[in-house]
């Protein structure tokens, strides 16, 4: 089971980090494997969407997968990878996938929706022997193992960072309006 649940951990937390690493790393200095586009194109993507300025957003998004990606894969205090992963898929399914349907194949939600089910997975079943919690010797972290299960914690984890992420969509329209406002031709002129 412990072997199982590393390989549960470090697929999804390693491709989190390169999905990060693809929004923070220049394209010009990218390893072929990576294809990343940098923070200057995401941050062009990330205002189409509403999300300005774009570059505090990409290194924002990019830093939590990278952060997030590592504590699923170490087993370094999974929930919180697991709230801050969720804010990103949050983000990335309403603001990119939702509109384009379930298949990944059409640009739909499916990949995102998959890999927030395999960070909450981690989180319900906790991290394994083979990880940095249990070297360390704090499994119960969070000190609330007597108060609920850990299926519950981890869907609280998974309910935050979505909470997260629609705050950080509504703060972006909200800034998008204000400036469409600020912009708007007078009335009276």
């Amino acid at each position: 089971m412990n072997t199982a649940l590393l390989v549960l951990r470090l697929v999804p937390g390693l491709l989190f980090i390169g999905h990060g690493l693809q929004k923070l790393v220049p394209a010009k200095y990218s390893p072929p494997l990576l294809h990343a586009a940098g923070p200057s194109a995401t941050a062009g993507f990330f205002e189409q969407l509403g999300l300005r300025p774009g570059l505090p957003f990409v290194f924002g998004a990019g830093l939590a997968e990278v952060g997030g990606g590592f504590l699923i894969a170490s087993g370094l205090v999974t929930p919180l990878g697991t709230a801050v992963l969720a804010a990103v898929m949050t983000v990335a399914v309403l603001a990119v996938h939702l509109r384009n349907g379930i298949w990944v194949t059409e640009g739909g939600f499916e990949f995102a929706l998959l890999m927030l089910a395999s960070v909450y997975v981690v989180s319900a079943l906790g991290p394994g022997s083979f990880s940095i919690d249990s070297w360390a010797g704090i499994g119960n972290w969070t000190g609330v193992h007597w108060a609920v299960q850990d299926a519950t914690r981890a869907g609280a984890a998974v309910g935050i960072g979505a909470a997260a992420g629609v705050l950080t969509l509504a703060s972006g329209l909200a800034r998008k309006a204000w400036d469409a406002e600020r912009h708007a031709p007078s009335a009276a002129h």
